[in-house]
């Protein structure tokens, strides 16, 4: 796999990749931004011994295709897809409304302001039931 095609494709992974806005000042944009100008150069010797080996015509299947098609299976939610959860698994019995709760928690938290952030932890600690 050239170099460029590497890039290119880590390119298109940092283009698409959702940001997290639970921890905005770690982003996974950089890391595989970083990785385009970072992608690995072709030995020459080893390629010409796989071109040797495997014939001009045939490219192996290097560690960078295979992080490259592991990133995109996440993109692509293709894990989820082949084993959904089941509607016992997010509700469990002990407390049915506790991934709908949690689900709320991390939609309000980024939006939330620093009174709210404190107000929310002296909260947690004093309960009141």
């Amino acid at each position: 796999m050239s170099r460029a095609i590497v890039a290119k494709h880590y390119a298109r992974l940092a283009s698409r990749w959702p940001t997290d806005v639970l921890r905005p000042e770690t982003q996974f944009h950089k890391v595989l931004k970083s990785r385009i100008d970072n992608a690995p150069k072709p030995d020459p010797e080893v390629q010409g011994f796989l071109e040797k080996v495997l014939g001009s015509n045939q490219q192996p299947r290097s560690a960078e295709l295979k992080e490259v098609n592991a990133l995109y299976s996440l993109l692509e939610n293709r894990y989820t897809k082949a084993s959904p959860f089941s509607s016992e698994m997010m509700r469990p019995k002990s407390d049915p409304d506790y991934y709908t709760k949690l689900e709320k928690e991390l939609e309000a938290t980024p939006s939330r302001s620093w009174f709210g952030k404190v107000f929310n932890r002296v909260r947690g600690l004093v309960r009141l039931q």
